[in-house]
């Protein structure tokens, strides 16, 4: 038994209980290399205690949705805490820190009652008021202090047993609200300084509290609400808080896991009769069973053995990147008019001028091969280069596409001289194409696809939309232009092939890259005078809409029927409020489809390019705007998305920036004040900044979403890098505001960019948290319709590891459409995060208001053909 406190050679089992917080728990621990995270279903009680309760020496609880009383919601957390009241089995007793859900299971397992919360509160902040620090999580925590709220229910305080002592309570008032009055909010232009990461993630103390913490009256006189948010057992070593000390705006995580761990080491200095090693490093098997855990080799390569891994990686086709760059500089919208040949289309287009984020385009034309894929049918579709020929791929029962496409890129590499070229620092060949919202299916660790979604059809047939709409689709780009908006210049890019590799599963992609150095020069020759050509043209050209060949005025509200109409649209938010109430969700991202009901449309849809170029990214320019053509099952994706889902670059760091909380721009004088100069919308628009900045439910949503992308990325990059260097900034677009925020991770050595992806998908910013049970939740109030390319992602992997995608909004979806010969159907998505503040009428318009970002292109483009 030590004789000091080496907090590190703890060795601590955190129980997942499918919460989507869990993973930042990570963040707040000294002794990371020793914790390891299990699901609260992964194993039976009895092989928990045989077979892993023994390697530890304290556990976590996590949160988690709905009620400790259920056992499908608790698992193995039940008889775990049974057992800390049986003397006849201490054995089993480790000091345990229950949190949220694992805090309630503390209580009712002694007997207290856990009911509804008098005020519901998810990402809302309260300030926490300790009453015990001796022994506690809580000692040397400044006081009081902020701590945000996840839950729907609470420990009822007259139910709890003498044994339970309470530590900390907060008052249900609105310190938070109050303490946001006295802020101003933060424009994007504010520092991005990683040493300035936590600056902007307290609120101030709010005018309501006294120095000591006490309050005056709050405004609410004696009848203020006291919430039990922390108690400990008096003999046991059990203690658990209400509150979420992982979230990024809860103050002295750190010191409470720490004090955590003091207190554990204090419990094995008085006891004789538990003995667990502090200095045998932990057994790998134990290790192994870590949800945190990736795997270090591509799945098929693991499956081969190592003997055929080395043969695999010994045939990697090798390319070589060749360059050129252009002395002019032109937009990619008039190099893409000169292509003849435009039935394949891959462009990645930051179409927004302005945005620090619109760096770089990549316009692809002629792909070496087109693949597409359904997770109903198992089946990835591919076509070569010239169209005109197609071939299937059936996964196995061991596969799925995530895994096809990392094994697929592992077959590329960059000869060793471009690895270190400017030129390879973004884009250099790879993959360009979308995840929709369905391959859920393939990433969401226990999700199960219900009866309802499974397809009836055979995938030749015509009627399948699996087929017309894939769940995800990709191009492989070997030759293409990239436009730096920064610098204003243009390369041409091809990829030459130095070696050649067998492909994977049987079929060759030997088409990747020109054969000889001849023919990639003669056809950079090409793109040259491709660009030349473009940039005379475009000084001649007239680019305005041609508002006088106008044939007849469309109404834009009957351009597009919603799959769910009004009446059940707002029947099913009032079902996310009532779920949320129950504590099964503390956000959900409802949404529906809306899809052009103008026959007309079928015999106007020949030119979808000019539908994106002349409408929707002069309409609606966005950082993150695409416009993808995918003839191998005839459907076409434009995009206007303003939200970066993911990158990752070339050195392994991963970035997210979610985008919670919208607000309309004053953008014209509104006022009836005959002496106004004209310009008081300026002070409008400022004003509405800080209104947005200030709202708590639309902060809550982008908080929530916060916390749960820190918890992806937790799971496969090194915890402790995890920063959240902005937090609900202000980003102004051309007609709204938005809170948008940015967290980074750098990824762990044996993690790559698709791996990375998958762990994330889908973006937590279309689901809401906890991800799983609200997607479960998310598949019945929308009547298990399919959302397709919608609340995906769509973006590139480079063949240098770097990745780059965003979330599929403000997006057009065509598709063939079966009903028309020759026809096709036009869907938008739109949808919000509903939380229990939410009005269901005001997020009806919300939903419209979204979709009003693509559809009058549709409509102009109509009425101008």
């Amino acid at each position: 038994m030590p004789t000091h406190l080496d907090l590190f050679s703890l060795k601590t089992l955190i129980i997942d209980n499918y919460d989507s917080y869990t993973f930042n728990l990570l963040q707040l621990c000294d002794n990371q290399a020793n914790v390891v995270v299990i699901r609260n279903d992964q194993v039976t009680w009895t092989q928990f205690k045989q077979d892993i309760l023994p390697h530890f020496h304290n556990i976590i609880i996590s949160p988690g949705p709905g009620r400790p009383e259920r056992t499908s919601d608790f698992g193995i957390c039940t008889p775990l805490l049974e057992a800390q009241l049986d003397p006849a089995q201490s054995q089993y007793h480790r000091p345990i820190f229950g949190i949220c859900l694992g805090h309630q299971g503390i209580a009712h397992i002694l007997g207290a009652k856990v009911t509804y919360a008098s005020r519901i509160m998810h990402g809302r902040m309260s300030q926490i008021h300790v009453t015990e620090t001796q022994n506690s999580v809580f000692a040397n925590c400044s006081l009081p202090f902020w701590a945000v709220r996840y839950h729907s229910l609470v420990v009822d305080p007259a139910s709890l047993p003498e044994s339970l002592k309470i530590t900390a309570y907060c008052y249900e008032n609105d310190d938070d609200v109050e303490a946001l009055r006295n802020s101003k909010y933060l424009a994007d232009g504010c520092s991005d300084n990683a040493q300035d990461d936590d600056r902007h993630h307290f609120l101030q103390r709010p005018l309501s509290l006294n120095p000591d913490g006490t309050t005056t009256n709050n405004g609410h006189g004696s009848s203020v609400r006291m919430t039990v948010m922390g108690f400990q057992h008096t003999t046991l070593p059990l203690w658990g808080v209400q509150f979420h000390p992982e979230s990024v705006s809860t103050e002295h995580g750190v010191r409470m896991m720490r004090n955590f761990a003091i207190e554990s080491m204090k419990w094995y200095q008085q006891r004789t009769d538990v003995h667990i090693s502090f200095s045998v490093p932990l057994d790998p098997a134990v290790r192994a069973m870590s949800c945190t855990t990736t795997p270090t080799t591509t799945t098929a390569a693991a499956a081969a053995g190592d003997h055929e891994h080395e043969q695999i990686s010994s045939s990697l086709a090798t390319h070589r990147l060749l360059t050129r760059k252009m002395s002019v500089w032109v937009d990619a919208e008039h190099v893409l008019g000169q292509m003849n040949n435009t039935n394949t289309v891959g462009w990645l287009d930051s179409s927004r001028k302005g945005s620090s984020y619109s760096n770089m385009s990549v316009l692809s034309i002629d792909p070496a091969f087109t693949m597409v894929y359904s997770t109903l049918h198992r089946r990835i579709t591919f076509q070569n280069r010239s169209g005109n020929a197609e071939w299937a791929v059936e996964l196995t029962a061991n596969q799925d596409y995530f895994t096809y496409i990392s094994d697929l890129l592992s077959q590329f590499q960059l000869e060793e001289e471009n690895k270190s070229s400017e030129a390879a620092a973004t884009f250099c060949g790879g993959i360009i194409g979308y995840f929709g919202y369905e391959m859920k299916r393939e990433s969401l660790a226990g999700y199960v696809t219900p009866i309802e979604q499974q397809c009836q059809q055979h995938p030749d047939a015509n009627h399948c939309r699996c087929m017309r709409e894939p769940d995800a689709g990709f191009q492989f780009v070997d030759r293409f232009w990239k436009f730096d908006h920064a610098t204003q210049t243009i390369e041409a890019c091809c990829l030459v092939k130095l070696t050649t590799a067998g492909g994977i599963g049987g079929h060759p992609y030997n088409d990747v890259g020109f054969a000889t150095e001849e023919q990639a020069q003669s056809w950079l020759d090409e793109a040259t005078q491709a660009v030349t050509k473009a940039a005379t043209v475009s000084m001649t050209q007239d680019d305005s809409m041609e508002t006088n060949t106008v044939s007849q005025q469309i109404d834009q509200e009957s351009l597009f029927t919603p799959d769910m109409q009004h009446k059940h649209y707002v029947h099913a938010i009032d079902r996310c409020i009532h779920e949320i109430g129950q504590g099964e969700s503390y956000e959900l991202c409802l949404t529906t489809r809306f899809r052009c009901n103008q026959n007309q449309l079928s015999k106007r849809s020949n030119d979808l390019t000019r539908l994106y170029t002349h409408y929707l990214r002069k309409n609606n320019p966005a950082p993150y705007s695409a416009l993808l053509r995918f003839p191998v099952c005839g459907m076409t994706l434009l995009s206007s998305s303003p939200e970066r889902f993911l990158s990752v670059s070339t050195a392994g760091v991963a970035e997210m920036k979610p985008i919670k909380g919208t607000v309309g721009r004053a953008l014209a004088c509104a006022c009836k004040d005959e002496t106004c100069d004209g310009f008081c919308y300026i002070d409008e628009d400022e004003q509405r900044k800080q209104t947005l900045w200030q709202d708590v439910k639309e902060r809550a949503e982008n908080l929530m979403i916060v916390d749960l992308i820190r918890n992806d990325l937790a799971q496969v990059c090194d915890p402790s890098t995890v920063r959240v260097p902005k937090l609900m900034h202000v980003e102004t677009y051309e007609k709204v505001h938005h809170l948008v925020s940015t967290v980074r991770g750098t990824l762990l050595p044996n993690v790559n960019s698709v791996q990375t992806v998958r762990k994330c998908f889908p973006p937590g910013s279309m689901t809401g948290a906890p991800k799983l049970r609200s997607v479960q939740l998310l598949d019945q109030l929308e009547q298990h319709r399919p959302r397709g390319a919608y609340s995906g992602c769509l973006g590139y992997f480079s063949l240098n590891g770097s990745a780059d995608f965003n979330v599929v909004i403000r997006t057009a979806v065509v598709t063939d459409d079966p009903s028309q010969e020759g026809g096709v159907e036009v869907s938008v998505g739109g949808g919000g995060a509903i939380t229990f503040l939410s009005d269901a009428e005001q997020e009806w318009k919300e939903t419209l208001l979204k979709t009003r970002s693509v559809a009058p292109s549709i409509k102009e483009y109509l009425a101008h053909c």
